[in-house]
Formats: C-alpha cells, structure tokens, sequence
C-alpha cells in the first residue's frame, strides 16, 4: 500500500520535528582531560559532577581522558603523558573504564572518585570501584594490556579532532560547540541550561531583557 506524496511529505515533517524537540531536551558535554591536572580534577568536583546531578536523564557525557599527551612511538604503542608515567596509568585506566562501565551514572562517579587522588591509580581504582559495586579488575587488566593502549590511543584521535585544538584543560564542549570554553569550565550548569528546552526549576532564571 502506497501512501500520497503530501502524506509522506507531512510524515517526515512530523519526524524531524520530534527530532529537533529531541535534540532540544537533551545536552551532549564532552569532557577532555588529563588525570593528574589539578585544574581537571577542580573541574569533575566542582562543575561537572554538580550539574550531572541536576538532570542526569538529560545530559549525555563523553569522557575523552588524553589532553597533551603524545604519542611517543607506534609499535609498541607509548606515550609520553604531561605528568609522567603515574599520569600515563591513570589516563589508561579512564580510558578502560569509559569503555566498560557502560552505565553513565557508574561511569561518572568512578572517574570523579578516582581523579580525586591519583599517586597509585590502580590502589585508588580499586578501592573506589569497590565501594561503588563495579568490577574493578576487568578495568584494571584492561589498562596493563594492550588494550588500555590503543584506547588510549583512540583518544587521542578524539582530541586531535578538535578544532580548534587543546589549548587549555580541561576543553569542554557543549553539544560539540567549543564556543565560551570560559563559561562552560566555571559555569556548566548555567550554560547547559541555555541549550535545555522545557528546562529543569533548578536552572537559574534568565535575566529579563531591559525594554527601553
């Protein structure tokens, strides 16, 4: 059974407008870090953890756990991390973690726990998964192998996609938009609010317009 052209036309309308209503009750933050920043680990304690909290059934956050990282040679796969080796651990250790704690929420509280104190990531991973419940060995595995290495890896390929590139850390990004990286650094919650339609009561009230 074929359906009129005007139906479909009204048909696909009608879709992508639940699209963009969609796309308007939800926001994308991405996050790229390094695990021994302190001003990355300001940032997961005082901004992003915070807002998460707020409407945590509306906002999607992609962990990208590379910052200046280079990649010092390709096979075998290392890397020469801003902080050192210990940083190097800590940031393959993220980077397991982002690709196994398929719950966000999980995800969230264990890269903010962990960020907290990183002089012995795989201690600190441990001792944080298991007071959360998640499995902490399959992260950790992951992060001594192969694995932890070319995800670490991928990561880069993530943040050398940025455009412009890192200069400060840790780079946000609002619905992929690095525009006002000040304001989304010091001021996520508001700033995720002005995206949100149909926005949560804990969202600051805009400022009225003056008429004159």
């Amino acid at each position: 059974m074929f359906l009129p052209r005007g139906v479909l036309s009204v048909f696909g309308l009608a879709i992508l407008f639940h699209a963009q209503v969609f796309a308007n009750t939800t926001a994308t933050v991405g996050v790229y870090y390094e695990t021994l920043s302190p001003v990355c680990r300001g940032f997961f304690i005082n901004q992003l953890l915070p807002a998460y909290r707020q409407a945590p059934d509306r906002i999607t956050v992609r962990l990208v756990p590379f910052g200046k990282t280079v990649v010092n040679s390709t096979n075998p796969l290392t890397f020469i991390c801003d902080h050192g080796e210990t940083e190097c651990e800590g940031l393959k250790i993220h980077s397991c973690a982002v690709a196994l704690v398929q719950d966000q929420t999980s995800l969230l509280r264990l890269a903010g726990c962990t960020i907290r104190n990183q002089t012995d990531p795989e201690a600190i991973l441990t001792e944080c998964a298991t007071t959360l419940g998640i499995e902490w060995r399959p992260i950790a595995d992951c992060a001594k192998a192969a694995r932890g290495s070319q995800l670490l890896k991928l990561n880069g390929d993530k943040t050398k996609e940025l455009n412009p590139g890192v200069e400060e850390l840790p780079t946000i990004t609002l619905n992929g938009s690095q525009n006002d990286e000040t304001q989304l650094r010091t001021n996520l919650w508001n700033e995720i609010c002005k995206v949100l339609e149909a926005k949560p009561s804990t969202c600051p009230l805009l400022e009225s317009r003056s008429s004159g």
